[in-house]
């Protein structure tokens, strides 16, 4: 009898579902963690911000308001948790992404942070407060990044994947998740690794050479993959040396451009 008991006991723990992973899939960042694990961690939003029709163009909601209307009316994954800070005098507004997950057994789907957005921002002069639809980018260098945002650890070594586009450098890390597969929207997610990535941004572009002393406005944390940025985006993509590594801090300074002669005109005599 007690061997039948054991037989079943067994077979309900292998059949059962698992729940959903309520934890960070990497060691650092916020990816991964359910909603109800990310306010715990940092208690309830300062804000709710849902995305207007033009490209990050905001709306910032009560927390009360959005969770007793506007919640139903629209849906739960388009609400964005927003968090704001004072760091070094440095207004910090961290924006979290959801997106849904199905829970066994029940009808209600999980929130899961995919994204992490970290903005600087420049208070509006006229009336100091950072809480409008478009804000005005505060530029730091990407040295100060790790004290402005403490969740920024990323590798010094020469050749941790890095990468740059005409929008941003990503700073691809080392320790890959299985697990981070479930969040990854591309096709071919089954065939590549998948680790987190940071995304640096800059409102007034990138210098040909990209050293700590050069500045952003803006941090994603997300997930990618090193070899399919190789196999898919190489064309947008372009290989650079990790800038926090300790041989690109030793690089020398790039040369001065050349300052070319107004020509001299020439007149009839």
């Amino acid at each position: 009898m007690s061997v039948i008991i054991l037989i079943v006991a067994f077979l309900v723990g292998f059949i059962a579902p698992s729940p959903v992973r309520a934890e960070a899939l990497f060691e650092t960042g916020y990816i991964g963690m359910t909603q109800s694990e990310l306010r715990a961690k940092l208690g309830p939003p300062h804000k709710v911000r849902t995305r207007m029709a033009a490209q990050r163009v905001y709306t910032y909601h009560p927390l009360a308001e959005w969770d007793n209307v506007l919640r139903d009316q629209m849906s739960s994954a388009s609400g964005e948790d927003v968090y704001q800070f004072v760091r070094d005098r440095v207004d910090v507004r961290y924006s979290f992404h959801y997106v849904e997950e199905r829970v066994p057994n029940s009808d209600t789907p999980e929130l899961t942070v995919n994204l992490v957005d970290i903005e600087f921002l420049s208070p509006d002069p006229s009336t100091g407060s950072v809480d409008t639809p478009v804000t005005v980018p505060l530029s730091v260098p990407i040295k100060d990044v790790p004290k402005l945002v403490p969740e920024f650890t990323p590798s010094p070594a020469d050749e941790a994947p890095t990468y740059r586009s005409n929008l941003f450098i990503v700073l691809i890390q080392d320790k890959v998740s299985k697990t981070a597969r479930r969040l990854v929207r591309e096709r071919a997610k089954e065939e590549y690794e998948w680790a987190l990535a940071y995304r640096l941004y800059s409102s007034e572009g990138f210098p040909a050479r990209i050293s700590v002393t050069d500045t952003i406005n803006r941090v994603e944390f997300d997930i990618d993959s090193a070899q399919f940025i190789k196999d898919h985006r190489k064309l947008t993509h372009e290989p650079m040396l990790n800038p926090f590594s300790q041989k690109a801090v030793s690089q020398p300074p790039p040369p001065e451009p050349v300052k070319k002669k107004i020509p001299t005109p020439r007149y009839a005599p």
